[in-house]
């Protein structure tokens, strides 16, 4: 890995916004929080579902705004969401949304949220596999999609991480060329460290490089202990031999 890599970018992090971020998890305390442990570049990304109100992104903006209005040197805030994507060929985020964002993080394999995005009532361990595959397809597909959130990961309470024995490298290797060829990228989270994940996301990660795909990193902070939880994946980066040319970071859009 090159010297000149600084893991000072943390690209996912939820509000309060977010069904899963705590009440503490407030833009200002977030951006403090991010800046006081050595982040220079952060991306916001709240859940966005069917039933999400739209407005809570100008809310966000607006605090930002108001939060940069100080002297204070403070992180560089990008304004993102974790688009559902429900099935193959259903997701939750728009091109007219995706507009109003900086970037759009889309998390393919959120099977543990009952009736909006499930497995096929199988215990077919190949064809759960070929869901998860057919997921990830459609996620690369999205002409405004620029991350897939934790890509591959398996929730045990939804699927068995045995399905991972199932995906195979000739399944994957065409779908990480059409992610390339789309510029999406692929994101290192704390979760790729999960026990029952670390093997397939290390190999998985491995053939993203040998494609061309890049990279991002993200906390998946949803507590403010968690907020820039970025420095625990340098092995797994050191490991992969990663330089900063492996690495898409988001522009801000002109409004």
């Amino acid at each position: 890995m090159s010297d000149d890599l600084n893991l000072d970018f943390d690209l996912h992090i939820h509000t309060f916004h977010s069904p899963c971020g705590e009440k503490g998890m407030r833009p200002a305390e977030i951006v403090r929080l991010a800046g006081e442990r050595g982040i220079t570049r952060l991306g916001i990304t709240d859940h966005f579902y069917p039933f999400s109100d739209p407005k809570m992104f100008d809310d966000i903006r607006s605090a930002v705004a108001e939060l940069h209005s100080s002297p204070k040197d403070l992180p560089e805030v990008f304004l993102g969401c974790e688009a559902e994507i429900m099935a193959p060929g259903r997701t939750t985020c728009t091109a007219e949304l995706a507009e109003r964002l900086d970037f759009v993080m889309v998390a393919a394999t959120h099977f543990q949220n009952a009736g909006l995005t499930e497995l096929p009532p199988t215990k077919d361990e190949r064809a759960l596999a070929v869901h998860y595959l057919r997921m990830f397809e459609y996620a690369v597909s999205l002409p405004w999609a620029d991350i897939v959130a934790h890509p591959f990961l398996v929730v045990p309470d939804a699927c068995s991480p045995r399905v991972l024995d199932h995906i195979f490298d000739a399944d994957i290797l065409p779908l990480l060329e059409l992610a390339r060829g789309n510029n999406v990228a692929m994101e290192i989270s704390p979760r790729a460290l999960f026990p029952w994940q670390a093997k397939f996301s290390l190999h998985f990660y491995e053939l993203c490089k040998s494609v061309g795909v890049r990279f991002t990193i993200g906390s998946d902070a949803h507590s403010p202990e968690r907020v820039g939880n970025v420095q625990i994946l340098r092995p797994l980066i050191v490991n992969l031999g990663l330089t900063m040319k492996d690495f898409w970071l988001p522009q801000s859009k002109t409004r």
